[in-house]
């Protein structure tokens, strides 16, 4: 006996009605917009909180770099100057770099860039390398950990010791860091490496308003300190130095 198989539908449904309705597109679309919202800021913050540890992981691998140098060269720390002899704090001289990256780093250069900067992209005036140095991701203290700050003329290059520097002075740091513009042609310079939802830099031409890296959100950074250790600081807990032996630089750790 044959069997015929029947199906039912309902009497509102029209055939082949299998489509979403226009309300229906507009509640999905509605809803994925809710939820991206909701997601992309958490997704901001986790992506910053790598790239802190990123930074302090980098900062951990550059002091032992340094006390490496330091125990092949008489416990003295590498120079923190520049080509010409002047101190900027992240600018090192070709021969620093060159040495620590390819004798004590293994050639892993990587340990002197915050993932978070970007020296190529915006910023005008500012390089990898220049006429000076190179440019690196972090400020690199060993020339400038006694308070107060040096200012001009107050500058001298001395070599600093491992062994005898206070150890809980700072060796590196996060580089908040802001030039001043001398005049019309030198551009000012302003560097957050770590606001709420990643870095800020600006530059421009005007030296009026607010020229510090809490202006443009600087939340902290991580500060290594001679006695090796690395450690969260917020920016209101850090303190103002000069960051160059011509005073047109300054830095907060």
């Amino acid at each position: 006996m044959n069997m015929q198989r029947v199906f039912h539908r309902r009497n509102d449904e029209p055939i082949g009605s299998a489509a979403f309705t226009l309300v229906e597109l507009m509640v999905v679309v509605a809803m994925t917009a809710v939820l991206t919202a909701l997601l992309l800021p958490a997704l901001s913050s986790a992506k910053e909180r790598a790239r802190r540890a990123v930074c302090k992981n980098n900062l951990a691998q550059l002091y032992l770099v340094c006390a490496n140098y330091a125990s092949d060269n008489a416990d003295v720390l590498p120079s923190a100057a520049d080509d010409i002899g002047e101190y900027h704090s992240i600018r090192l001289s070709d021969q620093t770099f060159t040495d620590l990256v390819s004798v004590y780093a293994v050639g892993n250069s990587n340990i002197f860039c915050c993932p978070n900067l970007d020296f190529g992209a915006g910023v005008v005036g500012v390089l990898c390398h220049d006429q000076y140095g190179y440019i690196i991701g972090y400020s690199y203290l060993a020339d400038d950990i006694m308070p107060p700050a040096k200012l001009g003329m107050d500058y001298s290059l001395e070599p600093i010791k491992l062994s005898t520097a206070t150890a809980t002075n700072e060796l590196l740091a996060d580089a908040n860091y802001w030039t001043l513009a001398q005049n019309a042609s030198i551009p000012l310079m302003k560097m957050a490496p770590h606001t709420a939802a990643g870095v800020a830099m600006a530059q421009g031409l005007s030296s009026g308003g607010a020229t510090n890296s809490a202006s443009i959100g600087a939340m902290g950074g991580n500060i290594e300190s001679f006695d090796g250790s690395v450690r969260w600081r917020a920016i209101s807990s850090m303190q103002t130095f000069s960051a160059s032996s011509v005073d047109d630089a300054y830095g907060n750790w």
